[in-house]
């Protein structure tokens, strides 16, 4: 029996599009939680916490990790992020944080504190910049 050249590509096309982009990425997110407009740059390794909230208009690069805290109450609250902030390669937020519109999470940084509004998040721990506009 030969399979047609119409089945062959049919099945490319079900692989290469629907099964290997997604174990490729290993991943670990709920599309649900981001609002229309939030855009992956290389979304590969991206973990974020389902509590998680977001604001409009996000950038989110690769190996981001967004995570929670626990505390001795046994309370875990997630990161709290407004409008078109940009989260850079390898950068990670814990605990209860609150990340301020505009603002932007260098790339490595661990974020354990609220971020004010158009600042940059910058080292590990973070420091805060102010930036200029």
């Amino acid at each position: 029996m030969t399979i047609s050249h119409r089945l062959r590509i049919k099945n490319a096309y079900y692989c290469v599009v629907r099964f290997f982009p997604l174990r490729l990425l290993w991943c670990d997110l709920d599309l649900s939680i981001f609002p229309r407009g939030t855009f992956f740059a290389h979304p590969y390794g991206v973990t974020i916490n389902t509590m998680a909230t977001f604001g409009r208009k996000c950038l989110i690069r690769q190996n981001v990790t967004l995570g929670y805290r626990w505390k001795t109450d046994g309370s875990e609250r997630s990161a709290v992020v407004g409008d078109r902030v940009r989260f850079e390669a390898g950068c990670i937020v814990l605990g209860p944080v609150t990340i301020g519109s505009d603002a932007v999470i260098g790339a490595g940084a661990v974020v354990l504190c609220d971020v004010p509004p158009r600042c940059i998040a910058v080292g590990n721990p973070a420091r805060i910049i102010p930036r200029k506009l």
